[in-house]
C-alpha cells in the first residue's frame, strides 16, 4: 500500500524538481534520475536527487509544486510508485450544498472530521457545490472555511441532499465532467423506497425478512386494511422519517397517525371508505408505497428498530458494516427516526435484554448478514457507484429480524463521533477513497 510521507517546498529550484530522502526513496523503489510525479489530475517530469531531510519528508521545487497545485501550506500525502510514476494523494471531493464558502450545517461537522483524518493519515480534502466553478472548491484550515482554486479530485463523494437537485441540469453536467475525466464519483443517485424493495425483493435469501410492501393506490389500501392490523403508508422518496403515516386498526375503527402533524394525536376513520378519503387528503399526487406493520421490539410502548450503517471496502462484494445503533421513539411517535425525536443506544445491550446472551447473538449475527446482503445486492443491481448503505432492520417479539428500509445516504448525525474524535463513517470513507486512488493508479500505470 501507499506511504504517508510530509512535503515542504524551495523557494529557490526552477523548474521541477524532487528531493527525496535514501530512505524513502529505497521504501517507494524510486530511481535516482527522473520520475513522474501525479497529483489529482496534474502531473509533472522532475529531476531527482537524493536529499538529507526526514525519513519522510519530500521537497519540492516551488515551480513543480504550484504546477501540480500541491495545497499550502504543504500537507501529509499517501504515496507510491509505480512504474515510474509517483502517485501523490488521495484528493477526495465532498459535493454538497454550500452556505457561503462552507459546506451546509448539516454536513459540515463530518467533512471536518474528514479533513483532520486526512491531515493525519495522508491526503487533500475540498468541498463543492453544484455551482462551483471547475477548479475551485472550499478547503478547511485555521479553523475555519474558504474558497480557493484546488486540484482535480482523484474520487467524489456525492451528498447533495435533494433528491430534486440530483435531477437537475448543474447535477447532470457536473457528473458527466466526472466520468469524463475518469473520476470515481460514489453515490451515484437516491433510490426511491420501491426501486429498494423490488431490488431486495429479487434476492431469495433476503426474501423472507422483508415485510409486505406494494405501491400505494385506494384500492390496495381498502385491501390490505381488510388484512392487516397496522399499515405504514411512505413516501416514496422521502428521507428521515417524513411524511409517514401510521394506520391502526382499532375496535373497528382506524387510527391516522402521521409525521408531518404538529401534535401526536392520531385522526380516527370510522370505515374503510372513510379511511381511503382521509388517506387522499394525506397523500395527494406524490407516490408513496404501502408496507405491512410489525410486531416489533419496544422500550415502554415505544417503537424501536436498528440502523445498520454499510461501507464498501473493495470490490463490489467487499463490505463490512462500519458501526450500528439502536433506535427508540420519543413518546407517542410513529417513528423511530433520530430527526423526528428518536432516542439512540448501542443494540446489543437491547437484544439480549430481550432474548438473552445465548439467543441475542444469534439475532445480532443474523441482522448483521442482512445488512451486509443488503448492500451488496442494492450495489449489484442499483445501477449506479454506491459505496455506502445505512440499513434499517427491526425485530420482532420473537426475535426474527426484518429489514425495513435501505438510505444511500445515511444521515450524519446518526452517530456519534468515536474515541479519538473520528466518527466510523469518516474511516470508512478515507479506506474506500484509498482503495479507489490506489485502484486508478494502477489503471495509469498500466
Amino acid at each position: 500500500m501507499a506511504s504517508t510521507i510530509a512535503f515542504r517546498h524551495d523557494d529557490e529550484t526552477k523548474g521541477a524538481a524532487a528531493e527525496i530522502p535514501r530512505a524513502l526513496l529505497s521504501f517507494l523503489h524510486i530511481l535516482n534520475g527522473g520520475l513522474t510525479i501525479r497529483f489529482g489530475g496534474k502531473t509533472a517530469t522532475a529531476k531527482v536527487e537524493t536529499g538529507a531531510s526526514g525519513k519522510t519528508v519530500m521537497v519540492l521545487s516551488a515551480d513543480g509544486y504550484k504546477h501540480l497545485k500541491l495545497p499550502v501550506p504543504p500537507a501529509r500525502m499517501r504515496a507510491f510508485c509505480q512504474q515510474g510514476v509517483l502517485e501523490l494523494g488521495p484528493v477526495i471531493a465532498v459535493l454538497t450544498e454550500l452556505t457561503g464558502s462552507a459546506p451546509s450545517e448539516n454536513i459540515r461537522p463530518f467533512c471536518e472530521e474528514l479533513h483532520h483524518l486526512l491531515e493525519k493519515e495522508g491526503g487533500f480534502l475540498f468541498v463543492e457545490g453544484l455551482d462551483s466553478r471547475a477548479g475551485t472548491g472550499c478547503t478547511f484550515s485555521d479553523n475555519r472555511w474558504k474558497t480557493g482554486e484546488v486540484p482535480e479530485p482523484d474520487i467524489v463523494y456525492n451528498r447533495i441532499h435533494s433528491r430534486l437537485a440530483e435531477k437537475s441540469r448543474q447535477f447532470e453536467k457536473k457528473t458527466a465532467a466526472y466520468k469524463k475525466k475518469g473520476i470515481d464519483f460514489f453515490n451515484a443517485k437516491y433510490l426511491t423506497k420501491m426501486e429498494v424493495y423490488e431490488c431486495l425483493y429479487a434476492n431469495r435469501f433476503l426474501r423472507p425478512y422483508l415485510p409486505e410492501t406494494c405501491r400505494y393506490g385506494p384500492a390496495c389500501l381498502a385491501e390490505k386494511l381488510e388484512a392487516s392490523s397496522v399499515l405504514y403508508v411512505k413516501p416514496e422518496n422521502g428521507s428521515q422519517g417524513r411524511g409517514i403515516i401510521r394506520i391502526e386498526k382499532k375496535e373497528g375503527r382506524f387510527l391516522l397517525g402521521h409525521t408531518h402533524k404538529e401534535n401526536r394525536f392520531p385522526e380516527v376513520a370510522e370505515n374503510v371508505e372513510d379511511t381511503v378519503k382521509k388517506m387522499d387528503q394525506l397523500t395527494g399526487t406524490l407516490p408513496y408505497i404501502l408496507q405491512q406493520g410489525l410486531p416489533l421490539l419496544s422500550a415502554d410502548g415505544r417503537q424501536t428498530d436498528f440502523r445498520f450503517l454499510v461501507w464498501r471496502t473493495g470490490a463490489k462484494n467487499d463490505w463490512q458494516i462500519a458501526s450500528s445503533l439502536a433506535r427508540t421513539a420519543a413518546d407517542d411517535a410513529i417513528v423511530s427516526n433520530l430527526s423526528q425525536g428518536g432516542f439512540p443506544a448501542k443494540p446489543a445491550p437491547l437484544i439480549f435484554h430481550h432474548f438473552g446472551k445465548e439467543k441475542g447473538r444469534l439475532v445480532l449475527e443474523l441482522m448483521h448478514e442482512l445488512a451486509e446482503a443488503a448492500a451488496i445486492t442494492l450495489c449489484s443491481a442499483g445501477n449506479g457507484h454506491f459505496a455506502e448503505f445505512g440499513i434499517d432492520i427491526g425485530v420482532d417479539r420473537e426475535g426474527k429480524p426484518w429489514v425495513i428500509e435501505a438510505n444511500v445516504k445515511p444521515s450524519k448525525a446518526a452517530f456519534g463521533v468515536s474515541r479519538g474524535g473520528i466518527r466510523p463513517s469518516v474511516k470508512a470513507l478515507y479506506r474506500y477513497g484509498l482503495f479507489l486512488w490506489t485502484e486508478r493508479g494502477m489503471e495509469h500505470a498500466g
